[in-house]
């Protein structure tokens, strides 16, 4: 009872702070510049279908959607699926369901609403709120404080990363800075302070550097164009014109895509150290690096592999299209599109295996006695 009670009073303060961190980061002001986004003429609302009236004249779903304010308007539904031939709405809409709205006007435009998606918020609460149970049923305290962690990660990138890569900021030092802030939070909240902490963030902070630096020279070394293959960048452009870095941007997205795998990586190997010293405190420092290393290059296999695996699943129906196209392999991997999503898996894999023998090296530094206690005779 005296060690649980321990472990719960060791958290609450954890747990309180992060919290604490997470409502002070939500009520800042929003620091996203007034005109960042311009006005285009339309306005998304949810709304909730009252009245189906069949079909308009050329055919399409048609309702009477009611607006959060009281509004009612007449929406078709457009979700895309009238576009392609074979492929039915998302789901047959009822009167009842919440769903969302795109309405279009202006002074030299008709008026005109649409049925775009279902409004699916509660269903991804649902889903939230089963993985939060899912961790705090298995992880406990520790559980707990992961999730404010992640929660504190979620809301730095809503409210300060956004905002200030709108404003103009250098995308890879914002990147590689809040990556570095949110990597020492994260442990801190997690692992409390010890030495595993100071290892693993120093260890992930040199592999996140490298991961940037080699990013930035294979991007520029391989001629993608601003797009880099990626069409948002299309839709920002426009948008934003020279105010942002777009290359950076996308450089930026390798380095906290790497994050992800990496703190994970950091963590295992620095406690691996701690474990090997603790059970063998005799032990010299360039033993428990090659013991360690035996533990980290399994973690590299498994781990390299997953994000390859993330990579590969997440351009799967791209790389169908290319297949039913008929073009040479070799052709498209070298096509923008597909070389662009390569060269960030390779560059964010091999920022994580760096990492593995970094933070073995820097645990090892700071764990292990260069000269290694003397064994006591009983």
């Amino acid at each position: 009872m005296d060690s649980v009670a321990r472990r719960i009073g060791a958290s609450l303060p954890a747990i309180g702070i992060g919290a604490a961190l997470v409502v002070g980061l939500w009520l800042l002001p929003d620091l996203t510049p007034s005109d960042a986004i311009p006005v285009i003429g339309q306005q998304t609302d949810r709304g909730r279908i009252v009245e189906d009236l069949g079909t308009d004249a050329t055919g399409l779903p048609l309702f009477v959607v009611e607006l959060p304010g009281g509004e009612r308007v007449e929406a078709v539904v457009q979700d895309g699926s009238a576009a392609m031939p074979g492929i039915s709405s998302r789901q047959p809409y009822e009167v009842g369901d919440d769903v969302v709205v795109t309405r279009f006007g202006g002074p030299a435009a008709v008026p005109f609403a649409a049925i775009t998606e279902p409004w699916r918020l509660p269903l991804l609460g649902l889903v939230a709120a089963i993985f939060a149970a899912a961790v705090l049923v298995v992880g406990g305290l520790r559980g707990a404080r992961s999730l404010v962690a992640l929660a504190l990660t979620l809301t730095v990138v809503v409210k300060l990363v956004v905002p200030l890569l709108l404003r103009g900021f250098d995308p890879i030092l914002l990147a590689v800075g809040v990556a570095a802030a949110v990597t020492l939070a994260t442990l801190l909240l997690t692992e409390g302070f010890s030495r595993i902490t100071l290892a693993a963030t120093v260890g992930t902070c040199a592999a996140l550097v490298l991961t940037a630096l080699l990013a930035a020279a294979f991007t520029a070394a391989a001629g993608f164009t601003a797009l880099q293959g990626n069409e948002s960048i299309a839709f920002l452009i426009p948008l934003v014109g020279d105010r942002i870095d777009l290359n950076g941007i996308l450089l930026a997205a390798t380095v906290f895509g790497a994050l992800g795998v990496l703190d994970d990586v950091t963590v295992t190997q620095a406690a691996t150290v701690e474990q090997l010293h603790r059970a063998e405190p005799t032990a010299r420092r360039g033993g428990v690096v090659r013991r360690a290393m035996r533990v980290g290059r399994s973690h590299i296999a498994a781990t390299v592999n997953t994000l390859m695996l993330a990579y590969l699943g997440a351009g799967l129906p791209l790389l169908l299209l290319f297949a039913l196209g008929g073009q040479s392999p070799l052709v498209v991997l070298n096509g923008e599109l597909v070389a662009v999503e390569v060269i960030r898996a390779l560059v964010g894999s091999i920022g994580i295996v760096a990492a593995v023998p970094l933070t073995t090296l820097i645990a090892a530094a700071v764990m292990v006695p260069a000269e290694p206690a003397a064994s006591t005779a009983a």
